[in-house]
């Protein structure tokens, strides 16, 4: 049997490396011949490992495909490697979904949304270390899970999980899964928003009674979700509402400064305010991550004292590039949003402060920044790099706001 992976960015590296090394047949492929080139000279003092262009592998049954992520599988066309897995009949998968198999006996926690899942992922990790729980974080949020710890005994792995990397999950079982947010984003990997929606909502296919499935019900889409799960009588999890807007029933709500819990009957509240997460999409994040350390307690069973989980939400300084204050000079606050890839996730940065001087660019998404309109009266004068500029300064010139880009003389 071999291990084929397909696609080398930092995680088909990572995955390469550790099958190589516990002995495995590894094949390494990718699209781009040049990324087959750099790979056999990062991998070149590693035995096991042949690389080969895609259309000289011979490919058997008994092989496993370790897909990219990154590589478009449906859209804009189908991937070639999904008519090898048909006609084969050959697994396809991504890194997690091999990392799950190989270390089931652990703990999974899955988080997903469009926006806030990387905070929310770091925060919850924080919270665990804090708790002296074990445990580490991977996944989307930059770190390849074959770089984890693994052959440890009662670990437990916080993934941050993106649409693409779900799309090759199969088998995998969270114990604790939770979907923030769902806003239009990515359209064009998974042909229309519909399908983006579908995807997100696999991160819940595999659980069973005893897990925990953590919905925003503030979220018109998430909440549909939430109502499907709730009256599908096969899904056993146990359903949990998160808030920013209302206390709920069954869940963690947290607006103006108070943190509200009701989970199975365990109620617990506290008023209190991070001096690091700001901005109401934080209030989103901090729910999250309380409800993930406070629902794994309950699969644990572990008595654990939920002020030591708001003392170290307390503590965390927040993730670099995300809304992140790097400091102050002559009363001017420095703040690195630039993990803002979309405007949904732009907007929660925009509400977090005002009189705001804004470098924005990038490469234009579904609706581009005319979503941002609403906002734009806390906006001093923009700044516009890269691809999108043109783009973008039609709809700024449009809405009056003030702008600056190398072509346009001042």
């Amino acid at each position: 049997m071999n291990y084929i992976i397909y696609g080398l960015g930092i995680s088909g590296i990572s995955s390469a490396k550790y099958l190589a090394n516990i002995n495995e047949n590894v094949i390494v492929t990718d699209d781009n011949i040049s990324s087959i080139e750099n790979a056999q000279k990062s991998l070149s003092n590693i035995k096991n490992i042949r690389f080969l262009k895609s259309d000289e592998i011979e490919y058997n049954k008994e092989d496993k495909i370790i897909f990219s992520p990154g590589i478009p599988l449906f859209f804009p066309k189908r991937h070639k490697v999904l008519e090898i897995k048909e006609q084969k009949n050959i697994d396809l998968m991504c890194d997690i979904e091999l990392f799950y198999q190989r270390n089931s006996q652990n703990n999974f926690i899955g988080i997903t949304g469009t926006n806030g899942k990387s905070t929310t992922t770091a925060l919850t990790g924080f919270i665990f270390k804090e708790l002296n729980i074990k445990s580490d974080i991977g996944g989307n949020i930059g770190k390849p899970c074959f770089d984890l710890l693994q052959n440890q005994q009662d670990f437990s792995y916080i993934f941050e999980c993106s649409s693409y990397q779900i799309d090759l999950l199969d088998k995998i079982k969270f114990s604790v899964a939770s979907l923030l947010n769902i806003t239009p984003d990515h359209i064009t990997r998974h042909g229309s928003f519909e399908n983006y929606i579908k995807t997100k909502k696999k991160i819940f296919q595999n659980q069973k009674e005893g897990d925990f499935a953590i919905i925003n019900i503030d979220d018109e889409i998430t909440k549909n979700i939430f109502d499907e799960l709730k009256n599908d009588k096969n899904f056993k999890a146990n359903l949990i509402a998160i808030s920013n807007k209302e206390k709920v029933e069954n869940g963690v709500s947290y607006f103006d400064g108070e943190l509200n819990c009701n989970i199975l009957g365990k109620q617990f509240s506290a008023k209190f305010d991070s001096q690091y997460l700001k901005g109401f999409h934080n209030t989103q994040n901090i729910a999250f991550s309380f409800a993930n350390a406070f629902c794994f307690s309950l699969v644990k069973n572990l008595k654990i004292d939920e002020n030591l989980i708001v003392e170290a939400i307390k503590k965390f300084k927040g993730l670099e590039h995300r809304n992140q204050i790097l400091g102050q000079y002559q009363g001017i606050a420095f703040v690195n949003d630039s993990k803002a890839t979309n405007a949904e996730s732009t907007k929660s940065s925009l509400l977090s402060f005002n009189n705001i001087f804004l470098i924005l660019g990038g490469i234009p998404k579904e609706n581009g920044i005319g979503d941002l309109a609403p906002y734009f009266h806390k906006v001093i004068k923009v700044y516009l790099i890269g691809e999108a500029t043109e783009e973008f300064a039609k709809v700024l010139e449009k809405n009056n706001v003030a702008f600056f880009w190398h072509f346009n003389s001042e």
